[in-house]
């Protein structure tokens, strides 16, 4: 029986943009946290990050971390290598429920497919690219 395997992409040579809004994010992912903008004045988790609260127009933030994730939505690709080998992706939606509804797009790691569905609980762990880390997760 061969079992699938997720598996996160090569982002090694991945340049990642960043600006005056998202820096924390990338500056926190670098120490190994997750933290995400949330509105000082109305505590509202603001995702993207942007220059105004949605709700209340306050541009005062506290960066957070959002508490446990899981899988809000997934989808399955398979790339054939070109040693006949396959290389199974799977990018994801992670929700927050402790933080309003934000949902991050990442990958799925070492984790075997049949145990990947929605509402499944992840835990996080990070991917380097050229110039930041980036977020995966796998099923708890």
């Amino acid at each position: 029986m061969n079992i699938e395997i997720a598996t996160a992409p090569d982002v090694r040579d991945v340049d990642v943009p960043k600006d005056a809004w998202t820096q924390p994010f990338w500056d926190a992912a670098e120490r190994g946290e997750l933290l995400l903008p949330r509105c000082v004045n109305c505590g509202h988790f603001r995702w993207p990050p942007g220059p105004f609260c949605p709700r209340c127009r306050s541009q005062t933030v506290a960066w957070t971390a959002p508490g446990a994730g899981q899988i809000y939505s997934f989808t399955i690709l398979r790339e054939k290598k070109d040693d006949g080998s396959v290389q199974v992706i799977v990018p994801a939606l992670i929700a927050f429920p402790g933080a309003d509804g934000v949902r991050l797009i990442a990958s799925i790691a070492a984790t075997p497919i049949d145990h990947i569905n929605i509402g499944a609980s992840v835990e996080l762990s990070w991917s380097p690219a050229k110039n930041a880390s980036i977020p995966i997760f796998r099923v708890t």
